[in-house]
């Protein structure tokens, strides 16, 4: 069964919602809340031989690494919120290179969890210099044998997994 949000009135009409069939649906109108997934986009970037994380400057996760990257707005190709993103959380301009996969995820929100469908790209990175601002406190560029130890987001693991395999069995992309 699906996660029941913990909204209680309708959008469209402001009638009662109530659980039918595993989603919440309005008492008075045809609206359903199906909760589907909300899109981010994910960047791998690579400059030389590392990769980048950045600090997250707030919750959730305020102070651990993650990969730059948000949430899609209406109407955006995953690469375009990816050069977007980038550019606001560290000022670099990127080569987007391939996509490394999709992973469903959680975005623990603090009234409502998310669950999120992460679309993570490999990119290079044009330059080191990185200034971070937006969402992100810090940017900095690591061996991808000497990882930051507390990474945000639960799906960042496969997607990092996944990433080295791209990486190792194709090494002339970059």
């Amino acid at each position: 069964m699906a996660h029941l949000s913990a909204y209680k009135f309708c959008s469209v009409c402001a009638g009662n919602l109530r659980e039918k069939n595993g989603h919440l649906a309005c008492a008075k109108c045809p609206f359903v809340n199906y909760q589907n997934p909300r899109p981010t986009v994910s960047g791998l970037i690579m400059h030389g031989d590392k990769i980048l994380f950045t600090r997250r400057g707030r919750d959730p996760y305020k102070g651990w690494w993650d990969f730059p990257g948000g949430f899609m707005d209406w109407g955006e190709h995953p690469e375009e919120t990816l050069r977007r993103e980038i550019k606001e959380e560290t000022g670099l301009d990127i080569a987007v290179k391939r996509i490394v996969g999709i992973y469903p995820g959680y975005y623990p929100a603090k009234f409502d969890p998310v669950h999120i469908l992460s679309i993570a790209y490999y990119a290079v990175a044009k330059t080191d210099k990185v200034v971070p601002a937006d969402d992100a406190e810090e940017g900095r560029w690591f061996p991808l044998t000497k990882l930051p130890k507390k990474i945000a987001f639960n799906n960042h693991a496969r997607i990092l997994s996944d990433f080295k395999k791209v990486l190792w069995s194709a090494p002339d992309i970059a």
